[in-house]
């Protein structure tokens, strides 16, 4: 049995502290793991051979393997945006992939797998943007087709999960407002969740046609939001590791319980939602609050 990470190691390291380790908050318990335990990145955010899923001509871990082989490109793009604070020589090809990352992530993570595992039917792949086609005739296959296709396909979630993204991307095509990574000089203490990637809409689950807001380290973040101003309060990246807790499913990492504290009080005492909260954050990087 193995371990494989939906949020990989290289970017869990990058929220640890000088020791490498992090703290581990159980959302639905409401408590800090093994007594305020020090946990190494390998150690949580993994479900068992969860990339697993045998195909006809396919090894059994070749998701495993489309994962790994993505991943080394991610971890050279982040090491080129993690040395500097400003200038990162990022190229074309790099801003795709940034993209594709925190599209990827979106779909990776637990907290979608409710949607990926209700898209039974060919309606509501469309509605996520996927069209299965017969390779034969090149057409749309037939509705009951597919439907005994997924019952006789105990990996069929698995590789949809796979498949979004790389479908999805597409939408980048209508997507005329530009991305940047933005350095916060002062940091707050590092966290991240089990569900890092925040879109203005996730109800409409496009991470490619939607604003987003995507932590890459403690003072890195990847945005991609329609007019997005020049000059914002440094102070909304506390808003955005709110959210980010907010939204979280079962697992939050960080190296400071204080500041997690600290992020649920200011909660409370300011929204009634989360949808609130995250109107306010995408409101002030756009004036529209």
């Amino acid at each position: 049995m193995a371990n494989h990470h939906y949020l990989p190691q290289f970017y869990l390291r990058g929220f640890t502290n000088k020791e490498g380790k992090f703290l581990i908050y159980s959302v639905a318990k409401d408590r800090f793991k093994g007594g305020n335990k020090w946990f190494s990145p390998a150690s949580h955010f993994f479900l068992p051979d969860d990339n697993i899923a045998p195909a006809e001509g396919w090894p059994d871990d070749y998701l495993e393997t489309i994962y790994s082989a993505n991943e080394s490109r991610y971890a050279r793009i982040l090491d080129k945006i993690k040395a500097v604070d400003q200038g990162f020589g990022l190229i074309n090809e790099d801003v795709v992939w940034l993209n594709f990352f925190a599209g990827e992530l979106f779909w990776r993570v637990p907290s979608q797998r409710e949607l990926i595992g209700s898209a039974t039917s060919l309606d509501q792949l469309n509605q996520l943007g996927v069209a299965v086609i017969d390779r034969i005739t090149m057409q749309q296959i037939d509705p009951k087709q597919h439907a005994e296709w997924v019952k006789d396909d105990p990996f069929y979630f698995k590789r949809l999960r796979n498949v979004l993204p790389a479908t999805n991307y597409w939408n980048m095509l209508d997507c005329k407002w530009p991305c940047s990574v933005k350095t916060f000089t002062r940091p707050f203490p590092a966290i991240c969740s089990d569900n890092p990637v925040m879109l203005r809409h996730p109800e409409k689950a496009d991470a490619f046609l939607d604003d987003l807001i995507f932590p890459l380290a403690p003072n890195k973040v990847f945005f991609r939001i329609r007019n997005m101003r020049e000059v914002f309060n440094p102070n909304l990246k506390f808003y955005i590791d709110m959210l980010m807790l907010l939204q979280a499913k079962e697992y939050v990492c960080c190296v400071d319980p204080h500041y997690l504290e600290r992020l649920y009080t200011v909660y409370k005492q300011n929204f009634d939602t989360v949808d609130e909260l995250r109107q306010m954050v995408f409101g002030h990087f756009t004036g529209s609050q």
